[in-house]
């Protein structure tokens, strides 16, 4: 209670005496005793959401206070963050701190100070008013630098003159106690809050808030500063379900539906201390279906499902304000008989009217109750407006359902499937109590009719989840499910497939195993082919323990000018996580029937435009209906482990340290500690409908842009994130410079553009973009102090509307240094370097061959790619040129083989070869038979040839004409095996194959006389085949042998033979010898 006392008083200073805190309200956890609180009681809550919480000391943070903040400027905060350590000492305690961390939270501004090493929100810079370092921060007083940025640690104390007031975002020793305004802000400092308010300063935003717009707190007199200190305890809420009673309620199945949703969300979801009432609503009045009843009976329970109406009214039209205050009257009555509660009124209906006075008249005395509205649209949206607008004037949550048809009298039970999780989610948003006692859903899967018969998936259970937890299939027949058998099995291959129909009147088949097994399930469904409605899995788990590690997601919207953004907080238990893969599916219905879809992902990156911070697990991005149109819009979110590569800190990574209080963090990014990857896990968060209007607004804006000097090449590289263009991508990029802060920022129309090289190249939104200044196409830029800012468009055109103006970025490229002296021996030397009356060498050559990464990239790359053709072609000459050497040095292997005579394929004795007797019948015009030879390959003894000799013999031994040419009458070689004398193939052998070296040299002669050229023939007659050898010493036999001699077959030239006697001598000495296996060689 001192410490609150102590924070309101400092709040109440820093707003110059406007406002501080009336009364605060402690929630005391559920297991503490009432012994722990002051007076030793405490009262019901009624549902309040804490602005403030308690915990162990942050990994980051230690035990300074902060806020997570994820809007945009001059919206509030998530929460504010306290470690209990800081109350364990008064004299640790410092009540400004918290002052300043609720002007965070409650007003939405951002510290005006830097941080070490950041990019974007350095500690020191350079301003263009001195130049000499300064201190990024605001106040009244100047701010010495004394040496510290150089050295990298800054002692803020030290630094801030003792008279300053100014500023609590900058720091809060001294007499600081105030925050900057107009007079004091120093609009062009590199600071968070300039960067994300658009250079206003911190009081600016502050008087913008609602709780200073209509000037209520403008007073001159003192106020009591010391708040009320209420202690409660969440222990029971009470709900009145207000259902529209119309015709517009019944689409198909929609009704049906609806009374399965309450029931299974009456009988089976509801935990803890509750109390419901059931509230229907026709064209004139409201009906009591069921008084406030406490469910802490199955009998109770049923029986305020069954008093749901089988069927809607016959009336067009609703009282839903005559149904909500039915509901208000039922809940403030019970709160003032039994204590008050979490209230809540939740309402279905298809719309409302745009103008429903009854109901405008109800939100203050709703507000005044503390009683919020849960509202489901469904089962379509029949009237003007959706009945969002409702929870958002009360604080509660909004949901909308479509049904969608299968057939004329059908709907797709995923209108079910929809509904009963929009309704869990109702009681997560509401649950009094600690939310580790609510089941989460891990795993779901939409299984449709593909052609296959057996559908196996699989889940992963950590070891921060148990029972009770279950397996459940939702099927739209109940009596035929079409389903042939479900099981599953457990990481240790345990198998259930025992089936539960307990839960069939609900529409779920059920699993009754024991989920207690960490690691990987997986289940099997066998499906009857031909179903025509989905099936849809689902597995829920329950944390093991309150403070289990347990990943959850939630999803939430905000409003910056025109735009819609979209956000995705992604934790497990209080630690972000990181590298999450956050997929938004974006429908529209339009008025034909059509749909519109949409799909892109959320991202982490930190730009400032609009995700404020990197690897705070806060995911978001703009959305417009610039490609969808005016209309309704659903969005449905999907987490997962984006293929195992997700991870988060460290669980039990806690602080126990000294005390801290000072830690400055953060930036533009999170440091993030210790971290340990993720097992895999699925989230699906329940879908959100908004209505958006399209406009032509261009949101998105480059707000981490920073620059890197690269002074050896006389270059600076810009670096900046790729922004997202209203739910667009940029499309081009304008660059600027300008000689000074303000000129750049509030004259950036009139600035210099970047001509000098090309432009930037734009990237989807998220992709970090570099771009290179290349200084050396305008020289005179050297050494000049100039201010960069940029711009995107969304558009190529002329007329395209650019989007806002990033933050400033100052550039500096030094001139290269003078070349050194050249030291010579005698002083009457000429010098080596002309006098210095023109420009720098360096930029010339720089103008002349206009040398940029641009141009240098691609002719690296091209002579790259001929040195590797080089490489590549030498390779194979070489390898052509090894292959010829090897045959050079290794000639083919001489084809010895040994010819034996044979007699009707048989084999003659090879003991004894007698030599056959061939007689050519020169009286007959049919050529007798050839001798056959079998021929003996020495390479290969187990092979046998069987030779046929030519058959164009005439009968007075000369060639036959060229009408027998190409009978196959060529000498052939038929392939016998050894061991049976089988034939295997036939071939035909050239000369080259079957002559022997006489004969190859004896048609060498013919070819070759020396007495001149012998007409060619060939045209006419193919060329002469010499006899084979037969087995006697002489090859071609005696005068009187059965064969010819050779110059028999030369008789069909026309002119007497061109040999000579005496060539026939040396064919004679080469055919001699008694060897039997003659070596044939090619001549």
């Amino acid at each position: 209670q001192t410490a609150l006392s102590s924070a309101s008083s400092a709040v109440y200073r820093s707003l110059r005496g406007r406002a501080s805190w009336k009364s605060v309200t402690v929630l005391v956890p559920g297991n503490w005793p009432d012994t722990c609180v002051p007076a030793h009681s405490t009262i019901p809550s009624r549902g309040e959401k804490p602005d403030i919480k308690l915990g162990l000391p942050h990994p980051v943070y230690r035990d300074t206070p902060w806020t997570q903040q994820t809007k945009p400027c001059g919206q509030q905060g998530d929460f504010i963050y306290l470690s209990y350590r800081l109350f364990l000492d008064q004299n640790s305690y410092n009540q400004d701190t918290l002052a300043r961390e609720w002007a965070k939270y409650r007003y939405g501004v951002f510290d005006e100070i830097g941080y070490f090493d950041d990019p974007v929100y350095p500690s020191c810079y350079y301003s263009d008013l001195t130049e000499e370092i300064q201190v990024n921060g605001c106040s009244d007083k100047l701010i010495a630098e004394r040496g510290m940025c150089a050295s990298g640690s800054l002692n803020i104390s030290a630094l801030v003159n003792p008279e300053a007031q100014t500023s609590l975002l900058f720091t809060n020793s001294h007499k600081v106690d105030k925050f900057c305004d107009a007079s004091s802000h120093d609009r062009f400092a590199p600071t968070k809050h300039n960067n994300l308010c658009q250079r206003k300063s911190v009081m600016q935003i502050i008087n913008q808030h609602p709780d200073f717009t209509n000037g209520s707190f403008m007073t001159n007199e003192p106020i009591n500063t010391t708040p009320t200190v209420i202690y409660k305890r969440e222990s029971l809420t009470r709900y009145v379900i207000v259902i529209e009673d119309t015709k517009d309620m019944i689409i198909r199945e929609s009704w049906s539906y609806l009374r399965l949703a309450i029931r299974k969300w009456v009988v089976v979801q509801l935990q803890g201390e509750i109390e419901v009432a059931l509230v229907s609503a026709n064209e004139t009045s409201a009906t009591l279906l069921q008084k406030l009843t406490p469910l802490h009976t199955t009998a109770a329970r049923d029986l305020l499902a069954s008093n749901v109406p089988y069927t809607p009214g016959d009336s067009r039209a609703a009282c839903l304000s005559c149904g909500i205050n039915m509901a208000y009257k039922l809940l403030h009555d019970r709160s003032q008989m039994n204590g008050p509660a979490s209230s809540v009124i939740v309402i279905i209906a298809p719309g409302t009217m745009e103008h429903v006075p009854e109901l405008t008249e109800l939100i203050p005395k709703l507000n005044k109750a503390h009683i919020r509205i849960a509202s489901i649209t469904y089962p379509s949206q029949v009237r003007p407006r959706s009945l969002d607008w409702l929870a958002e004037e009360t604080d509660g949550v909004k949901y909308t359902v479509m049904e969608t048809k299968y057939n004329m009298a059908t709907s797709y039970i995923s209108t079910y499937f929809k509904l009963t999780n929009v309704m869990w989610e109702i009681q997560r948003a509401f649950y009094q109590g600690d939310k580790s006692d609510l089941p989460i859903e891990i795993h779901r899967k939409e299984i449709i009719d593909n052609g296959q018969t057996s559908v196996v998936g699989s889940f992963v259970l950590d070891d921060s989840l148990g029972e009770p937890a279950k397996f459940t299939v939702l099927t739209h027949n109940t009596e035929n499910p079409l389903i042939r058998s479900i099981s599953l099995m457990s990481p240790s291959h345990r198998i259930y497939s025992t089936r539960s129909d307990a839960l069939l009147s609900l529409k779920l088949l059920n699993i009754p195993a024991n989920i207690n097994e960490t690691g990987t399930w997986t289940y099997t469904i066998e499906r009857f082919p031909g179903s025509p409605q989905p099936h849809f899995v689902q597995v829920m788990a329950t944390p093991r323990y309150s403070s289990a590690p347990v990943v959850n997601a939630r999803l939430f919207t905000s409003k910056s000018f025109d735009d819609l953004i979209l956000y995705a907080e992604v934790k497990r238990g209080e630690y972000p996580v990181l590298a999450a893969k956050v997929e938004v599916t974006v429908t529209k219905i339009g008025i034909n029937g059509s749909v519109h879809r949409e799909r892109f992902e959320l991202m982490d990156t930190g730009s400032g435009d609009p995700d404020l911070m990197k690897g705070d697990g806060i995911y978001s991005r703009y959305f417009s209906a610039c490609m969808g149109g005016t209309g309704e819009y659903t969005f449905e979110v999907t987490v997962s482990d984006n293929g195992n590569t997700a991870y988060t800190w460290q669980h039990g990574h806690t602080y126990e340290g000294p005390l801290v209080t000072d830690v400055p963090c953060c930036g533009s990014s999170m440091p993030a500690p210790t971290v340990e990857p993720l097992s895999p896990f699925q989230r699906v968060l329940p879908p959100v409908t908004l209505h958006i209007e399209k406009t032509d607004s261009v949101s998105g804006r480059v707000g981490d842009l920073h620059a890197v000097i690269l002074p050896a090449d006389l270059k600076a590289r810009l670096i900046w994130t790729a922004p997202d263009m209203g739910g667009k991508s940029v499309v081009k990029y304008e660059l600027k410079y300008a000689n000074s802060i303000g000129d750049i920022l509030d004259g950036f129309n009139s600035a210099f553009p970047w001509v000098h090289g090309s432009s930037p190249f734009p990237l989807t939104p998220g992709s970090e973009t570099t771009f290179t200044l290349d200084f050396t196409k305008n020289p005179s830029l050297l050494d000049q102090t100039l201010y960069f800012a940029i711009r995107g468009f969304t558009d190529q055109s002329e007329q395209g509307k650019p989007g806002p103006i990033s933050n400033w970025v100052r550039v500096n490229v030094p001139s290269p240094p003078p070349p050194p002296p050249v030291i010579t021996s005698t002083s009457t030397a000429y010098p080596i370097w002309p006098p210095q009356q023109e420009e720098s060498a360096v930029p010339n050559l720089a103008e002349t061959f206009e040398l940029n990464l641009e141009f240098i990239l691609p002719v690296l790359i091209g002579i790259l790619l001929l040195i590797i053709a080089i490489i590549i072609y030498c390779y194979f000459c070489f390898r052509k040129r090894a292959k010829k050497d090897t045959q050079a040095n290794h000639p083919e292997k001489p084809l010895n083989v040994s010819i034996v005579p044979t007699e009707n394929g048989n084999n003659i004795n090879h003991q004894t070869p007698t030599t056959p007797n061939y007689e050519v019948n020169t009286s007959s015009t049919n050529v007798p038979s050839l001798p056959q030879y079998e021929v003996r390959v020495e390479d290969d003894p187990n092979k046998r040839y069987s030779m046929t000799p030519y058959e164009g013999v005439m009968p007075n031994g000369n060639l036959s004409g060229p009408g027998n040419y190409g009978n196959g009458n060529l000498t052939v070689i038929n392939e016998y095996e050894n061991r049976n004398n089988t034939l295997v193939r036939e071939k035909t052998l050239s000369p080259y194959q079957s002559w022997t070296a006489s004969q190859l040299l004896h048609e060498h002669e013919r070819r070759q006389s020396p007495y001149g050229q012998v007409e060619d023939y060939s045209q006419y007659y193919p060329p002469p085949v010499p006899p084979l050898p037969n087995y006697q010493q002489e090859i071609y036999g005696p005068a009187g042998g059965h064969l010819p001699p050779p110059n028999q077959f030369m008789t069909y030239q026309p002119n007497p033979p061109l040999y000579t006697p005496s060539l026939q001598g040396s064919m004679s000495s080469v055919n001699s010898s008694e060897r039997k296996r003659r070596n044939v060689t090619m001549v």
